[in-house]
């Protein structure tokens, strides 16, 4: 159990109740709201002409963004249109225009002629325009009756009417997932108009954009509705919109009213999170991403005092929180791989800030933000993927195209390898990237490109977050032998202590992945539990029990490294856990592996103490699209680009099983599972052999048989 100063304590009951409260009360019953007149006033612009102001505003921020109609040159645009590719661009920019998205595993969905900013086009749910306190996002229903539910009346006439209908309606929730709405409300989309405006110069462009904007501010009134639920979607959602507005600065089609509309509603949005900080014992992504907005939102008032505030306040718990959150070896506490790229990015995109406007960032910050991208380069296999260890929701900050591969994370690796002018990072990123482009501009490409490139690949350990990964130029496996996550927590960690994965030039054995959060909460359970992963379950007992969605009971699996050996032959790494300690009869696992470079073979083993008799069942999750063959009751044939081997001590079962590559996708995977009634204590031996051709492996079952 992590303890707790009273300080902190405080710190929290302030931010999460009695901020919170001030805040609802402010703006559910007393209505108030930053005007046009209000707004000027905190530029010092009182009687003064909008348009004056505008101009002024505009030059200052033209030198505080790392992105502005400055940076439109020749060079630039080049370089966009050959990282993005005009076509792509284009494409993007027209499924906009069309309101057409694809999003969290979802087929191209039309909204026709406006977008339904509260729906889950998915399950066909709808969120009423309910003050955001009392709005349920689970699948238990619309949420209490509360004064001002409907709250300001939405843009136009036509709408309120959908929401009266919307009241007398009974909704099907038992499938909803509020991500959805979230996700679309993100406003990535500004980023591709913005992108096409700049390589087509056609106006089009900013007046969707524009459009956009306008509308979903006239249709989420400030408090109002699924989309004010979260300030972490507030925090992305500004973000977003300030860039798309850096691209379309200085466009004729910009009028004065629409920047004093978009203007209030940052600001609004900067009051907002300001006020519903998602602070805790133990902070996680949620409370990165509303200090970052903060500093985004923060820049474009700084000449105000609440915008300069707001960046001093962010910045001050930043730098605390990245080593709160941030293992000294560079790898986050919640322990998803998929999050500590959303950390990373959102760490990464307020340094740039931070560093462009001159403040001095420490040292540590930097050091920490490098470590950080070392950990996912190590955590990247060949194919350019990383394995899907943890929770993953897919989550970016700034997505620069509409399709992306979701475990594919060059693009940032990109980012670090010209920030800190790293080759490593460059050869497992040997291009450069949009998102590097965006944040480094051309100067980022030019260091990139000045960067001489190291193709040596190195097996890592990162012993303070509890990861190995053992590699070679053609092999990689993963070693997870840390918590759960969270230091106790759980948080986005699964309960996969001293799991595995390994590959060659296709993936072998895999984590199941994720799938969503409350769209199947049994589901959920199931792909998050100790039998969805590759390591070993006894007396059908949870590594940690569940409590919630997103936390465990108590972590007492307690992990320890017991050896690391790593040389140009082989690697040796050893742990254990004591998360069976817990039983009755109590029950210790280690884990121990050992990986022949040459041969490419893996020796895994599997040691159990304790006394008595118990269950053991050993996982092997093998990836989708793989053939597989049993072959008699010790060995398994995997064959996808190339084969893997596996040999047992003890009779397996094949099984179906739910696999998740990315949110909100399913697909059908087979898995091996052996189970034993002994008495302990018990070794188990397990071989995995990588192969190249189907004759290798003949040769090999002839030898070994």
């Amino acid at each position: 159990m992590v303890k707790q100063s009273p300080r902190e304590l405080a710190r929290v009951v302030f931010a999460r109740i009695i901020d919170r409260s001030i805040y609802g009360f402010r703006t559910e019953t007393l209505r108030r709201a930053v005007t046009p007149d209000r707004l000027l006033r905190n530029f010092g612009y009182a009687g003064s002409g909008r348009h004056e102001f505008i101009t002024s505003f505009n030059r200052s921020l033209r030198q505080r963004f790392f992105l502005s109609d400055l940076n439109k040159k020749e060079f630039y645009i080049h370089l966009m249109t050959l990282l993005g590719g005009f076509d792509p661009i284009m494409d993007d920019a027209d499924l906009v225009h069309e309101n057409k998205y694809r999003t969290l595993g979802s087929e191209l969905y039309s909204y026709g002629d406006r977008i339904d900013w509260h729906l889950d086009f998915k399950s066909g749910r709808r969120w009423p325009l309910a003050f955001y306190q009392s709005i349920d996002v689970m699948n238990k229903g619309e949420g209490r009756k509360e004064k001002g539910e409907r709250g300001p009346e939405m843009g136009s006439g036509k709408q309120a009417e959908i929401d009266r209908n919307i009241e007398r309606e009974t909704l099907n929730t038992q499938h909803s997932d509020v991500k959805v709405p979230w996700e679309v409300s993100r406003f990535h989309q500004a980023i591709w108009l913005g992108k096409a405006y700049w390589i087509s110069h056609s106006e089009a462009h900013t007046d969707k954009y524009v459009s956009l904007v306008k509308d979903w501010i006239e249709n989420n009134p400030v408090g109002y509705g699924v989309n004010w639920v979260t300030p972490m979607e507030a925090a992305i959602r500004a973000m977003n919109m300030i860039v798309g507005f850096l691209y379309f600065l200085g466009s004729a089609r910009i009028s004065d009213d629409f920047v004093m509309q978009f203007l209030c509603s940052m600001y609004e949005h900067g009051v907002y999170i300001r006020h519903n900080l998602e602070r805790s014992l133990r902070n996680g992504n949620h409370y990165i991403s509303d200090l970052v907005g903060l500093v985004y939102i923060g820049f474009l008032f700084y000449d105000t005092k609440a915008g300069k505030r707001w960046v001093n306040f962010a910045y001050r718990e930043l730098e605390k929180e990245i080593t709160n959150q941030v293992y000294e070896d560079g790898t986050d506490y919640e322990k998803s791989i998929s999050y500590q790229r959303l950390v990373l990015e959102l760490f990464t995109s307020a340094y740039v800030l931070l560093k462009l406007n001159n403040f001095n960032v420490s040292g540590d910050f930097h050091d920490r933000l490098e470590k950080m991208v070392t950990f996912l380069a190590s955590a990247t296999m060949h194919d350019g993927r990383t394995p899907n260890i943890g929770d993953a929701d897919d989550g970016r900050v700034f997505r620069m195209k509409s399709e992306i591969g979701f475990n594919d994370h060059r693009d940032i690796i990109s980012l670090g390898a010209a920030l800190f002018g790293r080759s490593d990072l460059k050869a497992v990123a040997p291009n450069f990237s949009e998102l590097a482009l965006l944040l480094l501009g051309g100067g980022g490409f030019e260091r990139f490109s000045s960067i001489h490139v190291d193709e040596e690949k190195r097996s890592m350990i990162f012993k303070e977050g509890g990861f190995a990964f053992l590699k070679t130029g053609r092999d990689f496996c993963s070693f997870d032998f840390g918590d759960i996550g969270q230091k106790g927590r759980g948080g986005h960690g699964h309960n996969d202590v001293l799991s595995l994965t390994i590959s060659g030039r296709n993936q072998f054995l895999v984590d199941r992945g994720t799938y969503c959060y409350t769209c199947d909460t049994k589901l959920r359970n199931k792909l998050r539990s100790t039998y969805s992963h590759n390591t070993a379950v006894v007396d059908g007992v949870e590594q940690a029990d569940f409590e919630g969605l997103w936390s465990v009971k108590e972590d007492r699996t307690f992990p320890e490294l017991l050896r690391w050996n790593s040389n140009d032959e082989q690697d040796i790494v050893e742990a254990q856990h004591y998360g069976y300690e817990r039983l009755v009869r109590p029950v210790t696992h280690g884990r121990k592996i050992t990986f022949n470079k040459h041969q490419r073979t893996y020796l895994i083993e599997d040691n159990f103490t304790g006394d008595g008799e118990h269950t053991i069942e050993l996982m092997f999750h093998f990836a989708p699209g793989l053939k597989v063959t049993g072959l008699g009751k010790k060995f398994i044939a995997l064959e996808g680009e190339e084969y893997a081997l596996l040999k047992f001590q003890h009779d397996f079962t094949l099984e179906k099983w739910e696999h998740s590559p990315s949110y909100g996708l399913l697909q059908e995977a087979q898995t091996a599972r052996i189970k034993l009634h002994v008495n302990l204590p018990v070794r188990v031996e397990t071989f995995v052999f990588v192969i190249s051709s189907i004759e290798d492996m003949n040769q090999i079952l002839n030898r070994i048989q």
